[in-house]
């Protein structure tokens, strides 16, 4: 019986690969404003969790957006359960031309706001041609498979809990599922992967998404082990919202301040003090005056 050999690589090997050509920069990709501060590039895993409502599909979708048209040799794989292809596009031409999303998911535009989307269509034409909508079934298997075939090394879960391994018709554990997202990683891909977030208990025991954390992310040890940098999007109040950097495997977190115009889904950077409310005013003392 043959004993197996065992694999293993030295850190003076490491040391001399080519990866620590001092002069050779590692490629990271920028999504451009707000989203600049996100860790994009080849290898890591990204995870970005919300609330039902808070917007992180459109988050997501203008982060990959923008990567895309920072980088021109870029392709992207979406795939999203939930939202079909149609309307995906239409999140992103409401915030390319300036216009509202239910006017345009009306067909309700005025003449100008007309000529701003058709103008937008020729303008990221070749944005479009280099972003591809997965299909069912929502596998990771079927994921993979798209991105060779359309040539993708960027690519987005939406979202982890509805997405299935592909090895049979039981929706799969999520440590399989992560394990699946990992070599996708390994292979050279930069995965972002949604999540939906469990309410937390308030302190009179009611159910709240107030608080969210790490810990919120439903199957939160499976996707803690898994992802490299991790993000809670709190909901905005007033068009006023944070990116919270939950977790930094490769450095410190980072959070990010955002402002969101709801008709035009669109997201821009916000101020660290969007985040303080004003001191309250003195209440009147009692007594005589």
């Amino acid at each position: 019986m043959t004993t197996p050999t065992a694999k293993f690589v030295t850190a003076a090997s490491v040391a001399r690969s080519p990866a620590f050509d001092l002069d050779a920069k590692p490629e990271r990709w920028t999504a451009g404003t707000p989203f600049d501060g996100l860790d994009l590039r080849p290898g890591r895993v990204l995870l970005v969790g919300a609330p039902p409502g808070a917007g992180k599909t459109t988050l997501v979708l203008q982060a990959v957006a923008g990567t895309l048209a920072n980088h021109p040799a870029l392709r992207a794989v979406v795939g999203n359960v939930e939202v079909a292809p149609g309307a995906l596009v239409e999140k992103m031409l409401c915030r390319f031309a300036r216009v509202s999303l239910d006017a345009l998911q009306d067909r309700q535009l005025l003449a100008d706001e007309r000529r701003r989307v058709e103008g937008a269509l020729v303008e990221h034409a070749g944005l479009f041609d280099r972003i591809a909508f997965l299909e069912a079934p929502f596998t990771l298997r079927n994921l993979a498979g798209a991105m060779v075939d359309f040539g993708a090394r960027l690519c987005v879960v939406d979202y982890a809990q509805r997405f299935t391994t592909g090895d049979d018709d039981d929706r799969a554990k999520l440590d399989a599922l992560m394990s699946q997202v990992r070599k996708l990683a390994t292979a050279g891909a930069c995965v972002v992967l949604v999540s939906s977030v469990a309410r937390q208990k308030s302190k009179n025991g009611s159910s709240t998404y107030a608080g969210l954390g790490m810990a919120s992310f439903r199957g939160s040890s499976e996707l803690e082990f898994g992802a490299d940098t991790a993000y809670i999007l709190h909901n905005a109040k007033d068009g006023i919202g944070l990116l919270e950097c939950v977790k930094a495997r490769f450095g410190a977190p980072r959070d990010i301040p955002l402002r969101f115009d709801g008709p035009t889904q669109t997201f821009t950077a916000g101020e660290p003090l969007d985040q303080f409310d004003a001191a309250p005013e003195p209440k009147p003392r009692k007594g005589k005056s």
